[in-house]
Order: structure tokens, then C-alpha cells, then sequence
């Protein structure tokens, strides 16, 4: 299924249960869809607006199109995401296509009583009673659809030996282990950031690490860009580092915004640069010498990415940046390394080693 089919179809769900119909009829797929999207949309400023206008318009189109735009564009920027919503949907809907249980659903009316009966839900014979039923009947519809739609999945993956199912999984990463999750809170990006502890003897922190929202940034958000920004300023005995650290919703992200014209437009570097040959740090890394137009070598700077966190590291205060590259490629694999466990749910507390 597509992300806009997926996005409609999801939309719908998310739509029933805020109305409070549909209960008992299939909510356990509802509340867990519901729980996935919420979680994810909710570490962006435009996701949290659009839930919060469908909690409060849950009958309003303008309000259902809104939510269904964002959540279209975030189910096809993750694809893991986007299995991950599908997967919980069909799988508790017709659990995997097996034991399946049908049960009976009467539909009666009463002119005594005034209300509409359907299975244990009871529903007044009102106009919003009406519009309710409405719903209800979309809710039932839509998990019928994803019942089939499973159905036939699970009878495709079993008939194919070749395919993984991919119903749980997030953003893979270059090496082994858990898979990584997107780091969406300031206090999780803060922590990911070296403090005192993680640095070696002789050097210190010039404070607290900054973390920012793009918009809290100042400059016009990007719509591809980080969710979260952080930086902090280290002094050694003979030179000093800037850290950045970049938090992006998805891999995907991550890896369009890695590249060399955007980390040197990043730092104002103009192109009197050489690259420097680096150890292979995360998913894909990189560095190079900054040169200014005469040729008077300034600065250092090394970039790595590792899932859906970029590091850059940049040396300054030095005018033979090369004599250090080792230890600031040891700066940048401890940063790597805080980045992949704040990702995995774990403490950051990876350290700086050299030699």
C-alpha cells in the first residue's frame, strides 16, 4: 500500500476514535495505529499541529486532510515507519491472517427506545447519533480493507523465502545491533552531547551543550532539515573543537543533507579545501583542511553520520590542523559512537580514546 493510501486509510482510524465510535470494533489496531503515528508526528512542530486540530475538528475535512498531508509525507520518507503502521493495523486486525474469528452483528432499531443497537455499541437516534453511525461504519470498513490486505501479505511472505518481514523494524544502520530509533527530545539530544566525562585529560567544556529546535534556530526552518540542533565549544592544551550534532527525523534525511558542498556552506568555508583521508566513522564520514584565498591553512573539519544523526567536528586555533588529525578523528568516533547509543535507547556514555 502506498503512503498516500496508507496516510488515508490511517487518517480514518485515528478520525473514528477521536469521535468515540468503534469501540470494540477492532480498537486494539486503532489505539496501536494511533500510537505509532502519534509518537512520530509528535517530534515535529507541523505533526503536533495537525493532531491537535483533529482532536479538536475530528469530523472536519479541512482538519483530516491536514493530517493526512504530513502523515503521507512521513510514511514515505521511512518506509520502515510506514511497515511499521501497516503491520500493526493488519496484524491486530486478522492476527497475521490465522485463527481467524468471526462474530455475529445484529443491527436492530426501536421506535420505543429511539436508539440504533450494533453488536455492544449503543447509538441515539439523533443527527450526531446518525453521523456517528457514520463513522462507525467507516472504522468497520477500513478494517475489513486491512484485513484483506493482510491476509494476502502474510500469504505472499510465506510463499516467499527470500522476503523479511518488516513489520517492527526502524532505520537500519552500517553496522550490527539494535536497530536505531530518530532522537526527538531535547533532554534525549542533550545527553547524546559529550560532557566533561566523555573528554580526555587537558581538556574542558566551555559549558552547558546548546540544543535547539529549527525553529528556535532563527533561520527559515527546512522542511529536510534537523528537528533538533546541538553544539558545544571544548579547549585542549594546544587547539580547540566545535561539536555539532545534528538530530533528523529520518535516515533518509540524514543521508541527503550529508555532503561535502553543504557541511563547507555550513561552516562558511569557501572551496580552498583538502580533503583528508579518514577511517571509515558510522555510515559515511568525511574530512578535509580548510584553506582560505591565501592559501593559510585555518582549520579542520570532520563530519560523520550514523542513522539519523550527523557529527561535525571542526579544529580551530591552530594553524598546522594536520598534526591533530588523529586525535580529532577520535573526537568525531566518540561522537559517532554517543549518537548510535542515544538512538538505541541507551545512555550515551562513550569516551574519547586515542591512540
Amino acid at each position: 500500500m502506498d503512503a498516500n493510501d496508507l496516510a488515508s486509510v490511517v487518517t480514518q482510524m485515528i478520525s473514528g476514535l477521536a469521535t468515540s465510535v468503534g469501540a470494540g470494533v477492532g480498537t486494539a489496531a486503532g489505539e496501536e495505529v494511533s500510537r505509532l503515528v502519534r509518537e512520530r508526528l509528535g517530534g515535529s512542530e507541523e505533526g503536533r499541529t495537525a493532531l491537535a486540530r483533529l482532536d479538536e475538528e475530528p469530523g472536519s475535512g479541512e482538519a483530516q486532510t491536514q493530517l493526512r498531508t504530513v502523515l503521507a509525507r512521513s510514511l514515505a520518507d521511512d518506509p520502515d515507519f510506514a511497515a511499521r503502521v501497516e503491520g500493526a493495523a493488519s496484524r491486530n486486525t486478522l492476527h497475521s491472517g490465522r485463527d481467524m474469528t468471526v462474530q455475529t452483528v445484529s443491527v436492530s432499531g426501536s421506535t420505543v427506545k429511539g436508539t440504533i443497537n450494533i453488536g455492544p455499541l449503543t447509538i441515539t437516534k439523533s443527527p450526531g447519533g446518525y453521523l456517528a453511525l457514520g463513522a462507525a461504519v467507516v472504522v468497520l470498513a477500513l478494517l475489513i480493507a486491512f484485513g484483506t490486505y493482510g491476509t494476502v501479505r502474510v500469504i505472499t511472505l510465506e510463499d516467499s523465502p527470500d522476503t523479511r518481514p518488516t513489520g517492527s523494524t526502524t532505520t537500519p544502520h552500517a553496522g550490527s545491533g539494535p536497530r536505531l530509533e530518530p532522537v526527538m527530545t531535547k533532554n534525549a539530544a542533550k545527553a547524546a552531547m559529550p560532557d566533561q566525562s566523555a573528554l580526555p585529560a587537558g581538556w574542558s567544556a566551555a559549558g552547558e551543550p546548546d540544543v535547539v529546535t529549527a525553529s528556535e534556530a532563527g533561520y527559515p526552518v527546512d522542511p529536510g532539515g534537523p528537528a533538533l540542533s546541538g553544539g558545544t565549544e571544548l579547549r585542549g592544551p594546544d587547539y580547540g573543537i566545535s561539536l555539532e550534532m545534528e538530530f533528523f527525523e529520518t535516515a533518509a534525511s540524514a543521508a541527503k543533507k550529508f555532503n561535502r558542498s553543504d557541511i563547507l556552506a555550513g561552516w562558511d568555508i569557501d572551496q580552498h579545501s583538502e580533503s583528508l583521508e579518514m577511517p571509515k566513522t558510522g555510515d559515511e564520514s568525511l574530512a578535509f583542511i580548510d584553506y582560505t584565498p591565501s592559501d593559510y591553512v585555518t582549520g579542520m573539519v570532520t563530519a560523520a553520520r550514523i542513522g539519523t544523526v550527523v557529527c561535525q567536528v571542526a579544529s580551530w586555533d591552530t594553524a598546522k590542523p594536520a598534526d591533530h588529525a588523529a586525535e580529532v578523528f577520535a573526537f568525531t568516533r566518540m561522537c559517532v559512537q554517543r549518537a548510535e547509543q542515544a538512538q538505541q535507547g541507551r545512555t550515551p556514555d562513550a569516551v574519547v580514546v586515542t591512540g
